[in-house]
């Protein structure tokens, strides 16, 4: 049950940056160099995930999850730090009246929390040895081909964006 979890957990944190590409392409609001970056903090929280779906709960994937989570908190908190002055502006349009560099503060915060609890569960980790239902094994090969796909696009989208060099601190252009 806590590998279905975990996988179930890891397509929650890829949709959220599926939803950035959304807004990307169909709201046309280029991603700020510190959301590209937010973008790998959630792709590496997932792949942490993923691993616990594919191979069982280890210390080690959650381990990954939580670094994945502590790097996507940090840069957001980075981000909402240069816009929290009053009159210095911000980056793109509030979704449900927050910015989504604050939406993926919020996210990672609850990532962390929730780890932290699943991670209070020890017989988790003991070794059965029993096969996961198929269901379980569908789930984290569906999540790790998802990872994959958003991992690798990142990395173009990015690649494009910057054109191979440093990205512009305030982007106009989509791509």
């Amino acid at each position: 049950m806590v590998r279905l979890f975990n996988g179930v957990g890891a397509l929650v944190v890829f949709s959220v940056v599926f939803g950035a590409y959304g807004i990307q392409f169909i709201f046309l609001e280029p991603p700020c160099p510190l959301c590209l970056l937010i973008r790998i903090g959630m792709i590496a929280t997932g792949f942490g995930l993923v691993l616990n779906a594919l191979f069982g709960p280890r210390p080690l994937h959650y381990g990954f999850a939580l670094l994945g989570c502590v790097f996507g908190v940090i840069v957001s908190l980075r981000n909402i730090a240069l816009h929290i002055v009053p009159g210095t502006g911000s980056y793109g349009d509030a979704v449900f009246g927050f910015h989504l560099y604050t939406w993926a503060f919020l996210v990672f915060m609850a990532m962390i929390i929730a780890i932290a609890v699943v991670m209070f569960f020890q017989r988790q980790f003991d070794e059965t040895g029993e096969d996961a239902p198929k269901i379980v094994n569908v789930v984290a090969v569906i999540a790790l081909s998802v990872g994959i796909f958003l991992a690798a696009a990142n990395a173009f989208t990015t690649a494009v964006e910057c054109e191979l060099g440093p990205c512009p601190d305030n982007p106009t252009r989509v791509l």
